[in-house]
């Protein structure tokens, strides 16, 4: 049994930088917050469009999962936006694209971060 039903929701119309804009995810993500919400008792936090940049998932994964979540808790991760696939080393690794990550600069996409989080 978990202590806490979470969820991180992420959704992404509005990029800049020249990155196209998409059309359903931002509505998508919302959709599945009240959702969440409303039918499963979710403690929800929603970063939509302008929210949804580098630094705040970087505050988002490095502090408050950390502070926040146990190993308690049941977390549920849902990304609603633009990703990318590069090839490395060990092959093809996907990538996260922030609302602020500039066209073409692999440095601004979520996968630099990784975080070594395990909950005690």
């Amino acid at each position: 049994m978990f202590s806490r039903n979470l969820a991180f929701i992420i959704g992404i119309d509005n990029y800049t930088n020249g990155i196209s804009a998409l059309n359903t995810a931002v509505n998508d993500a919302k959709q599945l917050a009240e959702v969440l919400r409303t039918k499963h008792d979710y403690e929800v936090w929603e970063y939509l469009d302008e929210v949804a940049t580098l630094s705040n998932f970087h505050k988002f994964l490095f502090h408050t999962l950390p502070e926040q979540v146990t190993e308690n808790d049941r977390l549920v991760f849902y990304f609603a936006g633009h990703g990318v696939a590069l090839n490395g080393d060990d092959g093809p690794a996907g990538y996260l694209i922030p609302q602020d990550a500039i066209l073409g600069d692999t440095n601004g996409t979520l996968a630099k971060f990784k975080p070594k989080y395990s909950p005690n």
